[in-house]
């Protein structure tokens, strides 16, 4: 199994795309982290997709997503096609361990899920795929 999960571009993404917004934050930090969601919420209006769903997860960011219900919640949304797919502040809150990297790799590769952030830096002219989600 595949454990290359693929960033899509946002230029790949067309306006109107419904989205799942997903952020796995340290709770030690509080609501300090939150300015990361809200960005994250700007920058899909901006691109003119919608968040149809929102889940933040409070957990130690190296855990498995396995133990975050949100998540769980957001691999639902796409594979009930409520969402095309997800957007988070950071790639790293997808998944950390090789589990998860693996997990969602195949989940990508089953549904056709796009994956984006803010942050997504990838070749116009052709899109580059992330080696275990590692940005």
């Amino acid at each position: 199994m595949s454990r290359i999960a693929r960033q899509t571009a946002p230029h790949e993404v067309p306006p109107g795309t419904r989205l799942v917004l997903y952020a796995c934050l340290p709770a030690s930090l509080g609501e300090v982290a939150d300015h990361s969601v809200t960005s994250t919420r700007r920058y899909v209006a901006d691109a003119g997709w919608e968040a149809v769903e929102t889940y933040v997860d409070r957990a130690a960011p190296f855990e498995s997503r396995a133990l975050c219900e949100g998540w769980h919640n957001v691999l639902a949304a796409v594979e009930q096609g409520r969402a095309a797919g997800i957007v988070a502040p950071l790639l790293v809150m997808l998944g950390h361990l090789e589990e998860d990297k693996t997990n969602l790799a195949a989940r990508q590769t089953r549904t056709g899920a796009l994956i984006t952030t803010p942050w997504a830096v990838v070749d116009a002219a052709d899109s580059t795929a992330l080696q275990g989600l590692a940005a």
